[in-house]
């Protein structure tokens, strides 16, 4: 993933919609759902450095789970 391809709307590890609270116009004041989820170490560890506290994972990557294309 290279900077210019970075979109804060979508999972740095798989690429699909996050559903991050402070990406929706209407939400950018609430926290987000990751601000209480508990996240996988090693889903933390493949976060691409150009996204890290930048961009959510979805809740799927976040759990550790597999992306349904891999």
């Amino acid at each position: 993933m290279t900077v210019q391809a970075f979109n804060p709307t979508c999972c740095p590890l798989c690429g699909q919609p996050n559903q991050c609270g402070q990406c929706e116009p209407q939400g950018a004041d609430q926290p987000c759902w990751c601000f209480s989820a508990i996240i996988a170490p090693d889903a933390r560890q493949r976060i691409p450095s150009e996204a890290r506290n930048k961009a959510c994972l979805c809740a799927r990557c976040a759990r550790g789970e597999s992306s349904p294309d891999s």
